[in-house]
């Protein structure tokens, strides 16, 4: 409905900014890497309790959580999808009905194996630094580079693997 969709909108904005805000009020801070992008400053999580605290808070509410809540959705919407042929009372699934199977079961996971792939190496090297060990430039970058390629991912993936997105896109695009 429209008034969920609102909640869960304001409650999203209110977590980024909450997230994004807490470093500029002093937990946690922010560095800058000299190629057009900030990042978590995984060096002070080795001198300071405060800022050790904020990455394993983000590690968890931003990562953690978020896998959690994706898998636990995704396996519902696959096992609501393989029930709904029992609840119409017709018996066995038709052809149709296990290729949706198929689809939503595909789908649900490479998008939940993309996230995972983009968002783990910055997530271990933010537990690794909250414990003290220093984090390579090199490792920074590419980790960061990961992280924020995962933007493009969900597009590319409902693009490449549902025909439904594909033709309502052409529609959107006029094409």
């Amino acid at each position: 409905s429209n008034s969920s969709m609102t909640v869960s909108l304001v409650l999203i904005w209110v977590a980024a900014f909450f997230w994004s805000a807490a470093p500029l009020l002093g937990w946690g801070s922010y560095t800058d890497r000299m190629y057009g992008t900030c990042e978590i400053d995984w060096a002070k999580a080795n001198f300071s309790t405060i800022y050790k605290s904020y990455i394993i808070s983000i590690f968890i509410c931003c990562f953690f959580l978020p896998v959690t809540v994706m898998v636990f959705s995704y396996v519902s919407i696959i096992n609501t999808v393989k029930l709904s042929h029992t609840l119409t009372g017709l018996g066995d699934p038709t052809d149709r009905q296990r290729r949706i199977e198929r689809d939503v079961t595909r789908v649900s996971i490479v998008i939940c194996t993309a996230f995972i792939i983009a968002w783990s190496p910055y997530a271990v090297i933010s537990i690794w630094s909250a414990y003290g060990h220093p984090v390579p430039n090199l490792t920074s970058i590419l980790a960061s580079l990961f992280a924020k390629s995962a933007s493009f991912y969900n597009p590319i993936i409902y693009f490449g693997m549902s025909s439904k997105f594909r033709k309502d896109i052409f529609i959107l695009f006029h094409c």
